[in-house]
Formats: C-alpha cells, structure tokens, sequence
C-alpha cells in the first residue's frame, strides 16, 4: 500500500512540474519580453526617474491650460454673464469672514477671477498676478463652503493648483516668458 501511495504522490509530482513546464514554454517569449522592456525607449521613459526634454514646461502649460478652461466653463462663465449675482455672491463669501461691506465689489471680483483672469493664465499673461487673485478667490469659495457645511473640496483643489502656478511660474510656453525673454535681450 505504501509504495502505491509513492507512486501517487510521484504522479502529482510529475504533474505539476509537467504543468510549469507548460506554463513557461506557454509565456516563456512574454516573459522575456517584460524582462527585456528597458531596451524600448517609452518603457524605460516610464520606469526612469529622468525627465524627457523640457517636460517641466510641458507640465506647467497642462496645469495652467486644463484647470484654467473648467474654472470659466463651469464657474466663471455663470458669474461673469449674472452682474445681477454678484451682491449675493459677495455677501455669501465675505459675511462668513466678518466683512459686511461692498459686497458687489467683492462679487464682482470673484466674477473677474474666475471669468477673466483665468484667462490670463490659460495663455500665460501677468500668470503671477492672476494666479494670486485667483488663489484668494478659491480661499473665500472654500470658507464660504465650509461655513454653509458644503464641501470645499473643488475650491481647494483649484487654489491648490493656481498655488503651484503662482510658485513656479508660467513656464517656457507662455506670454509672459515671451515678453521677459524680449525684455532680456534689449537690456
């Protein structure tokens, strides 16, 4: 009995390395290809701690292209067009701050943040500047939010990304580093 349940265990043996035997031929030329992945230039781009040529730039324009374009179409665009709103918009975001004074001021400066100057960074004009009016504008959206029991989540990610702006830069593709560039060479 003993030497039947040998042969048994034998059996599965033989199976199972048959069966990895199998398995490797199978992805044997898969396997080597993942292992061989560094020769190709995009998979070594994506496993490298190296940035490609100019990729700092290229990121700096999709920061200020991408968020600039959905702040107007979805926040500014409504503001900029409703000069009848803007009382209530200012009251709702400086109330929650104590201020109880020009409030169409204060909305209007909102409409203009989100519905003008975001335009300004799309294209990289005066990007500091607008950044920091925008930057403002996303800190009074965000206490208002969270005043009213809201979430200011939108807000903070928009004032979070024109806070980055407003550290590094337009970067290379913008107008502002058009004009500075011109200004350098006259001097």
């Amino acid at each position: 009995m003993a030497h039947l349940s040998n042969s048994s265990d034998f059996s599965k043996q033989l199976k199972r390395k048959m069966i990895g035997l199998i398995f490797i031929k199978n992805y044997q030329k898969w396997i080597f290809k993942m292992l061989n992945l560094k020769k190709i230039k995009f998979f070594n781009f994506l496993i490298s701690h190296q940035q490609f040529k100019n990729s700092f730039d290229w990121a700096i324009l999709i920061l200020r292209v991408i968020p600039s374009f959905y702040m107007f179409y979805y926040h500014g665009l409504k503001k900029i067009s409703n000069a009848a709103s803007w009382e209530w918009l200012g009251k709702a975001a400086m109330s929650v701050v104590g201020i109880e004074f020009g409030f169409i001021f204060f909305g209007f400066l909102a409409a203009l943040s989100e519905g003008v100057l975001v335009w300004l960074v799309f294209f990289g004009i005066f990007t500091r500047l607008s950044s920091l009016f925008i930057i403002l504008t996303m800190f009074f959206a965000s206490a208002y939010h969270l005043a009213d029991g809201e979430s200011a989540e939108s807000a903070l990610i928009y004032l979070t990304i024109y806070l980055v702006i407003l550290i590094l830069g337009p970067g290379k593709y913008s107008f502002d580093e058009k004009l500075l560039s011109t200004k350098q060479l006259e001097t």
